[in-house]
């Protein structure tokens, strides 16, 4: 699965264009890549439209996108 990094470079964006067009802060940017910070939803929503992928494409958001298979779900004791 490609990296955040990966796919901004494949569309040949800086940090601070990408940034720009999903209206965070490039530091924002340069932490995730860097794998020193854990996104927010809103900050999943912004960059994957910037970047026009689906959101678990991303390495980087997979293990925040991902949710239980709701087939495993425990029912409450009655």
């Amino acid at each position: 699965m490609p990296s955040l990094r990966q796919i901004r470079r494949a569309r040949l964006l800086t940090i601070r264009e990408l940034a720009q067009r999903a209206e965070v802060a490039p530091s924002t940017v340069y932490l995730l890549e860097a794998g020193r910070s854990r996104p927010t939803f809103r900050v999943i929503r912004q960059l994957s439209t910037a970047l026009a992928v689906a959101p678990e494409t991303i390495d980087e958001f997979c293990e925040v996108v991902w949710l239980p298979d709701a087939s495993a779900a425990v029912e409450p004791e009655r």
